[in-house]
Parts: C-alpha cells; structure tokens; sequence
C-alpha cells in the first residue's frame, strides 16, 4: 500500500471503531439486498439469527477496526487472519466473492460517514480492502488445494 493510503486509514481508525458497527450492518443490508445468495455464506455462522447478526456485524467491525489500527504492522493480525481464513473456506467463500463484498463494504463507509467519507478517504479504503483480500484469496487458495489434496480438513481444522 502506499504511504499515503496508511496514513488516511491509520488516522480514520478512530472513526471506524466509533461507527464501525453502522458501518458493517449497512455492509450486510447492501450486500444481501443485491446478493441475496450471499446469505447461504452466512447459514451455519454468527448470522444464523437476526439476533446472531449483530454479533457478526459486531465481529466484522472489531477486525475492520483492528486492521485499520495495525495497517502498517500487519504481522500483529496473523492469527486472526488465519482464523479467519478458515472461517471462510469453510463456508466456501471464493476470490470473486471480495469483489462484492468489497464494493459493499467502501458503499456502506460512504453511507454512514458521510462527508468525512472524502474521495481520498473512500480511495484509501478501497485500496486497503483489496490489499486485505489478496492476503485471505492466497491463505484461501493454499487451504483449499490442501483440503483438495487431502492434506487439510477443515471440519477438524476450523471450530466457529
């Protein structure tokens, strides 16, 4: 990532911890408005329920909040990243789904933060999404060929 994009995302951490419930809530009103078939994902997960969503929405914004605050040291979030991979290999998720989610995810920021959603800010953002995604699509790509060669089986490897 560039310098510049880290600095705008290190110094809307704050933001993003104060609205970031808002924030991951909207994320899932748009995504499942205009993916409905994006909730079969979400089947055996925090969102089984409408109660159990706010506390996916709760988790989503807490990781989003901690990537923002560690987006120049990304080494403190390797386990949590790594958990969830395997969260999202167990439910399938694939490269093309960040796409969706991805754009979701910078519409909802705009949506809530509204005039502090700058064009530089909404740039800044969509390049540190997409940056986080390449790290789970590789993670994804190696879990999935180990599973696919038997090396790796999630069900024994991921507990919710």
């Amino acid at each position: 990532m560039n310098p510049s994009s880290i600095g705008i995302i290190k110094s809307t951490a704050p933001l993003i911890k104060e609205k970031g419930f808002e924030i991951t809530m909207r994320m899932y009103e748009i995504a499942f408005s205009e993916r409905p078939e994006y909730r079969r994902f979400f089947v055996n997960t925090w969102m089984s329920a409408p109660e159990a969503a706010k506390s996916q929405a709760e988790r989503l914004a807490s990781a989003i909040y901690l990537y923002a605050a560690n987006i120049d040291n990304l080494g403190k979030l390797d386990g949590p990243v790594q958990h969830i991979a395997k969260a999202h290999v167990a439910t399938n998720i694939v490269a093309e789904n960040y796409v969706v989610i991805g754009e979701c995810l910078i519409a909802a920021i705009k949506d809530v933060l509204g005039d502090a959603a700058t064009p530089e800010v909404l740039a800044a953002w969509t390049e540190a999404y997409f940056n986080l995604a390449d790290i789970f699509i590789g993670i994804e790509k190696d879990l999935y060929k180990k599973e696919d060669e038997g090396l790796f089986d999630i069900k024994k490897a991921y507990v919710g």
